[in-house]
């Protein structure tokens, strides 16, 4: 099958690489030269535009950043710029193949139901389910281990929208993804964008828990590390986010966080744990620089 990834950072390039060692033809694009010259010095086909992406792939995915902007809240700058071009190049297409567009961005819910297939309703001149259909496909990948994550994954979330299709939109999806899972799940637009954010903030959630336990064992001068070791071989519990002393940083976490809990807040709910979620990690943040800066200063 001919593939187009579009946006090549982690998670884009972690999705390409991957499809290509199932044996698919995989075409990348990113607005950066500098990644498209690495990816083409590994052997991978680049190309310039995304209309080259949209034209000659049957799959295209759609793997931009959806950072947070200065106050929390998501930012979709990147998801409307690449809704605008792939619109422009289906409004040139003869409309002889039908083409699947899926969206590995890390949207809040209501996002696809409400910004992304309205925008396209509106300006695309093809018909939704006949020429072309939308997925989205969250991605539960790490940076240090995307490749492997996206060759071993826990499940695969896939949602779409059948009304108006004659058939299945994630069908095309679930023939690649049966390769790796049996864990599948097909879902709505909203519930796979509520997995994605559900599963990234709760493991905020258990970071922060450990972190505000080792606060605690300090205080009261019990071993933290042997606390958590222990209680991390709890097989109900695990050992990911249990070392105390580590807030929980990175791409995701800290954006995904913040970002639902202003979204839950502009619906006028209380989430008393998100906010205490955040509150915990930046107090470990702080104390983590005051260590680092006393750390410094001794051994001078």
């Amino acid at each position: 099958m001919k593939i187009g990834i579009i946006g090549a950072g982690v998670v884009g390039t972690a999705t390409g690489k991957g499809l290509s060692k199932l044996g698919h033809e995989v075409t990348f694009y990113d607005i950066l030269k500098k990644k498209m010259l690495t990816l083409k010095q590994e052997g991978y086909q680049v190309c310039s535009s995304i209309k080259d992406i949209i034209l000659n792939t049957d799959i295209s995915f759609v793997c931009v950043n959806t950072p947070t902007n200065k106050d929390g809240q998501q930012d979709l700058s990147q998801v409307m710029s690449v809704l605008d071009m792939v619109t422009d190049v289906l409004n040139t297409t003869t409309g002889n193949r039908h083409r699947l567009i899926v969206f590995r961005s890390t949207t809040l819910p209501g996002t696809m139901k409400n910004v992304v297939i309205p925008y396209l309703e509106k300006n695309c001149s093809l018909e939704r389910g006949k020429d072309y259909n939308v997925c989205n496909n969250p991605e539960f990948l790490r940076i240090s281990t995307s490749l492997d994550d996206f060759l071993n994954p826990d499940r695969v979330v896939i949602g779409e929208d059948k009304k108006g299709a004659s058939y299945s939109s994630s069908l095309p999806l679930k023939q690649i993804y049966k390769q790796l899972t049996e864990n599948i799940i097909i879902t709505d637009y909203d519930t796979a964008e509520m997995i994605k954010y559900a599963s990234n903030c709760f493991l905020s959630l258990k970071i922060s828990f450990f972190n505000e336990i080792g606060l605690i064992c300090k205080e009261l001068g019990i071993d933290d590390r042997q606390t958590s070791l222990a209680v991390s071989l709890d097989r109900r519990i695990g050992k990911y986010g249990t070392e105390a002393g580590r807030p929980f940083s990175g791409m995701c976490l800290p954006k995904d966080t913040q970002a639902f809990s202003n979204f839950v807040k502009g619906l006028k709910m209380n989430s008393d744990l998100l906010r205490a979620i955040l509150d915990i990690n930046q107090k470990v943040e702080q104390l983590t620089k005051t260590e680092q800066i006393i750390n410094e200063i001794g051994g001078r």
